[in-house]
């Protein structure tokens, strides 16, 4: 299976490259890049492509994009013209009327939300429908650290927000994600957000689900301070703790009128690792193309966490 990649980006570098020349029957037919990526080319034996306005791709099976996301639009369109399949680093898109308009082009799309294949992500949803613990109450969500710009460059994509940037599309997008695997009717009832160079640096956010009962959850993402990163699921006579930006989470259960603590052992089915965890991404991908499948790209792109980012910011006031 022939894999092309736009993006020479750290992400590519350090995770997609590494795992797809471990995967039998794929061969990376090029690498392309605004910059000559001849040298990360010739690690992997492949040819590099310094992209202009000339540029031309070889045919591949499968397009990586891992360039910015504002940057992305005209190599989707260019790719879905050629009916490949594509996988998309996260976000898909910057707002849910382009997402929209993407996925009526090709249904080949994917994004790379992995944290869906987290063993943690598949324990916690396994827990809530098995009800053992009653009804959920409430969850509270923080996550987030203190982000500067020390070490990246004037002209970076992260000082432009018509690219990228922003809390809630470069880091927040993945535990909505998460939020929309496990539930199936979550939706944003109030957002506050606070602002910086045109940036969203924090947000405080009260989402209602409505599954089987109602609840609330409140999120709050911030890049203004340091916070352990926790989700605190609230049952009837219990809560469990755990970290929801790893794959590997203790869970710690409590009673709600006790300070005794217990650990719950889990199941280590799904991704452990951050490795695992990329490897089931590709490997479902490769298996759905290997196979000729059509994708449900609304959910291979998560189309339901660009509406929920949306949605966020217009009821926080996008400025």
């Amino acid at each position: 299976m022939k894999v092309g990649i736009i993006g020479a980006s750290s992400i590519c570098s350090s995770v997609h490259l590494p795992l797809l020349s471990c995967i039998d029957n794929v061969s990376i037919e090029f690498i392309a890049d605004r910059k000559n990526p001849e040298n990360l080319a010739k690690l992997y034996n492949t040819k590099p492509i310094q992209i202009n306005k000339q540029s031309s791709f070889p045919d591949c099976d499968i397009v990586l994009i891992t360039i910015p996301v504002g940057a992305r639009n005209e190599y989707l369109y260019e790719f879905a013209k050629s009916d490949s399949y594509v996988f998309s680093e996260k976000p898909f898109a910057m707002d849910l009327e382009t997402h929209k308009n993407l996925l009526q082009l090709s249904d080949k799309f994917t994004c790379n939300y992995a944290r869906i294949f987290f063993n943690t992500t598949r324990n916690i949803k396994n827990i809530i429908s098995s009800e053992i613990f009653g009804k959920i109450q409430k969850i509270s969500i923080i996550e987030g650290g203190i982000y500067g710009k020390t070490g990246i460059t004037k002209n970076s994509y992260r000082n432009d927000p018509e690219l990228s940037g922003g809390f809630l599309n470069e880091s927040a997008c993945h535990t909505f994600n998460q939020l929309d695997f496990i539930f199936d009717n979550i939706a944003v009832n109030s957002a506050d957000i606070l602002w910086q160079d045109d940036f969203d640096i924090e947000s405080n956010v009260i989402f209602d689900v409505k599954d089987k009962y109602s609840f609330t959850i409140d999120y709050k993402g911030t890049h203004l301070k340091c916070v352990k990163p926790n989700t605190t699921v609230f049952f009837e006579q219990t809560k469990i703790q755990f970290n929801h930006l790893i794959p590997d989470s203790v869970f710690t259960i409590s009673p709600l009128n006790s300070d005794k603590k217990f650990t719950l052992q889990q199941e280590n089915i799904f991704g452990s690792t951050f490795p695992q965890t990329y490897y089931l991404k590709w490997n479902d991908f490769l298996n759905k193309v290997s196979s000729s499948s059509k994708l449900n790209s609304k959910f291979e792109t998560s189309l339901a966490t660009t509406k929920i980012i949306s949605d966020i910011f217009e009821k926080g006031g996008k400025r």
